[in-house]
């Protein structure tokens, strides 16, 4: 197990575990200071049985406190090639060394920091434009806490450029300037403050028809591209695909907690008549199954 020892406000908490769990025998590798680890991973090796493997990909951190008022998603999943390379990033972080100091890791389906991760997320935008440019539907749903890094952003004002919808749902800080002609009119933000912080990062590619859908730790910040670990990973299973989907649609109607940001990066309420969408109530009935709350919620 990897413990982070530069994690904000919890280092002794991390301390006392990993003390605990290698009492217990459990293998312990201490991350460094050169190297803050980001990323939302557990994998579990059955006994007895050869590359057997279950993984945990997730978006937050398994913590009892902030579960009672983030959101965040959680993958479990046996894909075998997925968790073979989750075990390949599990070995390079117990070398302890940086990316550029050990031969490259060939991620096919992870999507990491400092290794893969921008230049991917580039390419799948680049698909957009292609797209778009021959006369293809094309779109970006993208939801994440942070958008600051400067790469990223100019491939989104590429994209609305050459006519892609890019619909962003921004919880604090964001870069990107919506809404001005020339440059991302194609580009529409919201941002939500509910009763439970929006923690979640989920990236939705249209791809003509055949969305691919990732999620992840990853902010789009410097701090996360550039100078951590951070795993984003895709979602291959289609109940799951749709139900991402879905519950990002009820949160882009939001109109009730939701505002729209301006050209100005102001916030600006949604306006509505009463009786709109709240979005993490949505969510909940959606979850639970109340159908005919849901659609009571939305109508």
């Amino acid at each position: 197990m990897l413990v982070e020892l530069k994690a904000r406000f919890d280092e002794a908490n991390n301390i006392r575990w990993a003390k605990k769990m290698k009492s217990a025998g459990v293998k312990i590798i201490y991350s460094v200071n050169a190297l803050k680890v980001h990323a939302k991973l557990a994998l579990v090796k059955r006994k007895h049985e050869t590359h057997s493997y279950l993984g945990l990909l997730a978006t937050g951190n398994l913590n009892e406190g902030t579960a009672r008022f983030y959101t965040d998603h959680i993958l479990l999943t046996a894909h075998p090639a997925m968790l073979k390379e989750t075990e390949q990033l599990f070995g390079f972080l117990s070398k302890k060394k940086k990316p550029e100091k050990i031969d490259a890791i060939n991620f096919e389906h992870l999507l990491v920091a400092q290794f893969n991760l921008q230049s991917r997320f580039s390419g799948l935008i680049d698909r957009e434009i292609s797209n778009a440019k021959n006369g293809l539907p094309a779109g970006i749903t993208i939801k994440l806490n942070n958008l600051e890094e400067e790469v990223l952003i100019n491939k989104l004002y590429e994209a609305s450029n050459a006519g892609v919808t890019v619909n962003l749902i921004v919880r604090s800080i964001c870069r990107l300037v919506p809404g001005v002609p020339g440059q991302s009119a194609n580009i529409c933000i919201k941002r939500i403050v509910d009763r439970y912080l929006e923690h979640g990062r989920v990236f939705i590619f249209h791809n003509n028809g055949r969305p691919e859908i990732f999620m992840g730790s990853a902010d789009w910040m410097n701090r996360n591209i550039y100078r951590r670990i951070e795993v984003c990973f895709p979602v291959y299973h289609e109940d799951l695909k749709k139900q991402l989907t879905d519950i990002l649609a009820l949160q882009w109607e939001d109109s009730v907690q939701a505002v729209w940001i301006d050209d100005q990066l102001r916030n600006v309420p949604v306006t509505t008549l009463p009786g709109g969408v709240r979005s993490q109530e949505a969510i909940y009935h959606y979850l639970t199954g109340t159908v005919e709350n849901l659609k009571k919620t939305v109508s």
